[in-house]
């Protein structure tokens, strides 16, 4: 699909931006602000990425963004902010909860539509899909992290995730990504 390649050294930097990003808007009420000019090439790259937070193993806010108009070091920054503060799912995390929760990245290859929920690589692929104004995606590591197979992760991001009819999921338009996870 596609050869993102970040580097180990680059990976920790940017859960460092996550992590101060995270911890000054929620300690401090502020947006990070960080210089770009000192940031590797990669970090100015616009690529889609969600930040994931989970509390004592236990998801605590997942948020991302597919088609950036911005370089993925802002992109982290916002997306760090919007887990903690914007998942609709979570009440905002607090400052007493910092110390217990664990950053996830996972940097985005551009989506491509394929025809087939049997062209789905469990494990691989992450999935979006929509129809008739619905949209839902889950990142490649759910169909793993439950158990699912193809159909499995397929069905439960079309009815649970995107509520969509489930006599209308097999018009769902659907696409795949890949997600460089750390």
């Amino acid at each position: 699909m596609s050869n993102i390649i970040i580097t180990y050294d680059e990976k920790k930097l940017i859960k460092t931006i996550a992590r101060a990003a995270l911890d000054e808007a929620v300690k401090n009420n502020k947006q990070l602000s960080i210089d770009p000019s000192k940031l590797p090439q990669i970090l100015k790259e616009k690529l889609g990425a969600f930040v994931t937070l989970h509390e004592n193993s236990k998801l605590r806010g997942c948020v991302g963004r597919f088609e950036p108009n911005q370089p993925l070091y802002e992109i982290i920054i916002d997306m760090a902010i919007s887990a903690s503060r914007y998942d609709t799912r979570f009440q905002p995390v607090t400052e007493q909860e910092l110390d217990k929760i664990s950053i996830e990245i996972s940097i985005l290859t551009p989506r491509q539509k394929i025809d087939s929920v049997d062209e789905i690589v469990v494990g691989k692929h992450g999935i979006y899909m929509e129809y008739g104004g619905k949209n839902g995606t889950y990142l490649p590591q759910v169909a793993t992290d439950m158990g699912w197979n193809a159909k499995e992760f397929f069905r439960s991001c079309c009815e649970e995730k995107a509520g969509i009819a489930p006599q209308d999921c097999p018009k769902a338009t659907i696409y795949v990504y890949e997600a460089i996870v750390f």
